[in-house]
């Protein structure tokens, strides 16, 4: 009774942030994005390192809005485990997104302090990793004069490196998640100079800070029913993103995603629970644009590979010899 009253309380906490999220609004975005977010929690949030008690790997590809020239494209590869003799997890993270003539890659550490709370796991985490930023094009200038007559463009190019410092709190268990965070805390401005010393790139790297939540519920012995949600804001603007799928006989599973104000995404997910004593996991996403570009747009692609290995050992079948027959 305590542990059923305990998950009812969770439940309406889940509802509140949902209900907190729909008021926010959504305009354009400055960090990367996924629509398979609910893969892809270590990235934004290292508090989650290791906390499914589980060796992870995973690997998503986006190419958002197909038909345009220089359109972001985005991979990313995370991996975590827990480590018992640090009572908590680690993890790594890497992303490269492209927009254009701007590239930028981010390398993250993560550790994640673990423990007991309620009937789950709280993981307080912290990640610390270096952004690096690079503009490589081919400049055109409207009056025709050279580039290289004009001192405040980089012709050859430019390339920044800064540290990235991040923190996040993460709580789940078997039904329930929750997840909030910070990213770019230490957030210093991406320069470079010429040889002649001139200021030729200066990028303000804003602060990010994330919301996420989500909820397994049983809608049978074959169907579940898994709902999510990811906030995003850097204080200027804010991006939301809600998720709907169902998992059948924990093999498929379908869905559909809405990101406010910029696209409606169905996905499809396949799964297979007895992959070398692990599981994998394979999704596609299609987003389909609906803000103004929608006219331009031949939509998004997100594909995620996922594999987690569990660390939990099956309790030993204990067998007793009754002494009638000996």
């Amino acid at each position: 009774m305590f542990n059923y009253l305990k998950l009812d309380c969770m439940k309406k906490v889940l509802f509140g942030l949902f209900l907190l999220t729909l008021g926010f609004t959504a305009k354009a975005q400055q960090d990367y994005q996924f629509t398979h977010y609910m893969y892809d929690k270590l990235s934004f949030n290292p508090g989650y390192a290791g906390l499914n008690k589980s060796i992870c790997g995973t690997i998503i590809f986006r190419e958002q809005w197909a038909g345009f020239d220089g359109n972001p494209t985005t991979a990313l590869i995370n991996v975590h485990s827990p480590v018992k003799m640090l009572r908590g997890g680690l993890g790594f993270t890497y992303v490269s997104d492209k927009l254009g003539f701007e590239s930028n890659n981010l390398a993250r550490l993560s550790y994640s302090y673990h423990m007991g709370l309620g009937v789950g796991d709280l993981g307080i985490g912290i990640s610390a990793g270096i952004l690096q930023k690079s503009i490589q094009a081919n400049w055109i200038t409207p009056d025709g004069t050279p580039a290289i007559d004009d001192a405040s463009i980089a012709v050859s190019g430019a390339n920044g490196l800064v540290p990235d410092i991040n923190f996040g709190v993460f709580y789940m268990q078997n039904q329930l998640y929750m997840g909030i965070s910070a990213t770019h805390l230490y957030a210093p401005n991406i320069t470079d100079l010429d040889a002649g010393g001139n200021e030729i790139m200066n990028f303000s790297n804003a602060k990010h800070f994330w919301i996420t939540a989500g909820y397994e519920y049983g809608l049978g012995p074959d169907l579940k029913l898994r709902p999510s949600i990811l906030a995003k804001s850097d204080a200027a603007s804010t991006q939301l993103d809600v998720n709907v799928n169902v998992l059948y006989k924990d093999m498929i599973w379908g869905g559909v995603s809405y990101r406010v104000s910029d696209a409606i995404a169905p996905m499809l997910g396949y799964q297979n629970n007895d992959v070398g004593g692990g599981t994998l996991r394979i999704g596609y996403a299609y987003d389909v644009t609906t803000s103004q570009i929608k006219g331009y747009s031949n939509g998004s692609h997100d594909i995620m590979v996922n594999y987690c290995f569990n660390l939990d050992k099956p309790k030993p079948l204990q067998k007793s010899k009754n002494p009638r027959f000996l």
